[in-house]
Parts: structure tokens; C-alpha cells; sequence
């Protein structure tokens, strides 16, 4: 007659006390076979918990673990806003790092509020994470946890963690000579909401470019809306002012992409009547139906130093660090002015 057992389950979960009834051990047995340690078990004694493992179905419980051993396989992403195609590249390449390094990726989206990136890291910290990755909206460094943490894409000025960035104002400039040296003067720079992180040293780029050139930058930078909808709207009212600009630099391809929209619903064609450059490289902008001159920046590259990171101390990230070169790619939207237009 077979044998039976009756298992307790928490919350429906087969646990190391079901385990152990049904091989016949103490937990402690258990626990050292599911953890491989501390202590050594016998082969037979081996051979019942595992087999009983395999019968009752019972899986390892990784936030329990790490009370005990330090952390879990979870690794953290906070990102402004995920359904942003840039940083849902970016997202795609962080789950696909770290599933080959055997970890599994908790995104969290944190609309652009720094209180909201301080909760996350808490609650990341909490779980015992392996590493949380910050794509920051803080002007100041979070200090209070010690999760091992990285910096990426953007950080605090004040950021004492690893940080991995992208040169960001050579790119601006990269962007902006291009439209200078095809011969457009009155170039517009769209930035973000804010000044802060890569988009306001974008827009320091194109600055640093347009003085050198002679050229006149007052109200020529525009901050406008990271909603790709609403920049549509935005960009719209530019274009259609008096004395409309004849070259846009935008620091998202985001905004390129809503720039090429206005441009449509005020009648405009690019690049006959409007040159556009945008930043990021992401794939609807260099794949779309009109290819976008972009500043394509190396997300796989960013990802591995990322990782990389994690291991080392504060003080070997920062004699490591360096900022990535983005690329100027050449696509369908700019053309080269012509002679008296």
C-alpha cells in the first residue's frame, strides 16, 4: 500500500517542513541540501530530500533565503517612464543581461518623481536585491541603503555609487554641427521639462556649438513635453509663430518623432521645408517610415559596465568610469540647405 503524507501548505505552498516529514529528515537537512550548506549531507539522506523535493513539488523560497544568506537573484530597474521607447530598449537589454547572469529583472516605472525613486530603492533594498540599477531623477544621492546600487544613463551630480553614463553634451554637439555644416543657421533645440540629467546637457551641446558658430540662441531652446502627444501640440505652436525655425535639434527621438508629425499637420515637408535631428537611436526612429538623422547611443555597452559594476567598490567604479560616444547616424530628415533659402 503506498505511503501518503499530508502536506501543510502556506498560502497553497509546499514547505521545508512538508519536505522534511516526507524524507524522513529534520528541516535542517533539508535546508542544507536546498542551500548546499552550511553543513554536508549524507548521499542517502541526499537522495530522500531530493526525491521528495520532486514528488511534493516544493520551490525554493529566494526571499526567505536571503534572510539568511545576503540576497536574492532579483535585480532592480527604475526607470522615468517604461512605455517611453528609449527606455524600454533600454529595459529589454537590462531582463536579457541579467537572465544570462541568472538573475531575474524587477522594473519599476517611477514617473518622473524623485520621492518614487527613493520608495523603490526602500522597497528593492528590502527584498534583498542583488543590485538596483537607477536611471535617477534626483538632483541628490540616496545614501540610506545598502543595496549594491549603479547609476545609469542619469545621476545625481553628487552620486558617490558607480555610475555609467553617456557623454551626452559631446552628442548634442555631434547633433548640432551636423545641421550647422549642411548649412542651416536658425537651428531650434527642443529639451526636456527640466534642466537637469542628459537632456539639459544636450541642450548645453547644441549651445556650446551654436556660439562657436555666431549664431544667436536666444529663444531658440524650447522645453517641451516628454508625452509624445502633447509634444506634437508643442511643437506645432513652434512651427507655426512667426519666424519659424528652419532646423530642429531634438534631445529625444521622442521628440523628433512628434516633430515629424507637427510638421505634417502644419503642412510643412521634411526636410524641404524642416531639418530634424534627434537623439537616442531607438529602432521607430531609424526603422520608421521617414528614417531619422540621430545621435544612436550604445545601450548593450552601457548594460554590460553596468553590470560589471556591481562588483566593484565605490572607489575602483570611479577610476573606471567614462562616458559612452554616441554615433551620429544619417537618415531622411535633413538634407543640406540650398543656396538663398
Amino acid at each position: 500500500m503506498p505511503r501518503r503524507y499530508s502536506v501543510s501548505h502556506v498560502h497553497g505552498r509546499v514547505t521545508l517542513a512538508d519536505v522534511a516529514k516526507a524524507a524522513g529528515v529534520s528541516t535542517a537537512v533539508v535546508s542544507y541540501v536546498v542551500n548546499n550548506g552550511p553543513r554536508n549531507v549524507s548521499a542517502d539522506s541526499r537522495r530522500k530530500v531530493e526525491a521528495a523535493i520532486s514528488r511534493l513539488g516544493y520551490r525554493r523560497n529566494s526571499i526567505a533565503s536571503a534572510l539568511v544568506g545576503g540576497t536574492t537573484n532579483l535585480i532592480g530597474l527604475l526607470v522615468p517612464d517604461a512605455s517611453n521607447l528609449f527606455f524600454s530598449e533600454l529595459a529589454r537589454e537590462f531582463e536579457r543581461e541579467a537572465l544570462a547572469r541568472g538573475y531575474l529583472t524587477m522594473i519599476g516605472n517611477t514617473s518622473n518623481d524623485s520621492d518614487m525613486e527613493l520608495k523603490y530603492i526602500s522597497a528593492l533594498s528590502d527584498l534583498r536585491a542583488a543590485g538596483i540599477f537607477v536611471v535617477s531623477v534626483n538632483t541628490h544621492a540616496d545614501l540610506g541603503q545598502n543595496c549594491p546600487k549603479v547609476y545609469v544613463h542619469s545621476a545625481p551630480s553628487d552620486a558617490t555609487q558607480p555610475c555609467v553614463l553617456f557623454d551626452d553634451l559631446q552628442g548634442g554637439r555631434v547633433a548640432t554641427k551636423h545641421l550647422l555644416e549642411l548649412g542651416y543657421e536658425d537651428v531650434v533645440c527642443l529639451a526636456g521639462s527640466s534642466k537637469f540629467g542628459p537632456l539639459g546637457l544636450r541642450r548645453e551641446g547644441w549651445e556650446v556649438e551654436m556660439r562657436a558658430a555666431g549664431m544667436p540662441i536666444k529663444n531658440r531652446v524650447h522645453y517641451v513635453s516628454a508625452n509624445r502627444a502633447q509634444a506634437i501640440d508643442d511643437i506645432q505652436q513652434i512651427l507655426t509663430a512667426p519666424n519659424p525655425p528652419r532646423a530642429i535639434f531634438a534631445t529625444t527621438d521622442e521628440q523628433a518623432i512628434a516633430a515629424l508629425r507637427a510638421a505634417r499637420l502644419v503642412g510643412l515637408t521634411v526636410p524641404d521645408d524642416l531639418a530634424v535631428v534627434g537623439f537616442d537611436g531607438v529602432a521607430e526612429a531609424r526603422l520608421g517610415t521617414v528614417a531619422i538623422t540621430t545621435i544612436q547611443l550604445p545601450i548593450r555597452e552601457l548594460v554590460l559596465q553596468a553590470f560589471d559594476c556591481l562588483g566593484l567598490s565605490e572607489l575602483q567604479a570611479a577610476v573606471s568610469a567614462q562616458r559612452l560616444s554616441g554615433q551620429l547616424v544619417l537618415g531622411d530628415t535633413c538634407g543640406a540647405i540650398k543656396p538663398g533659402t
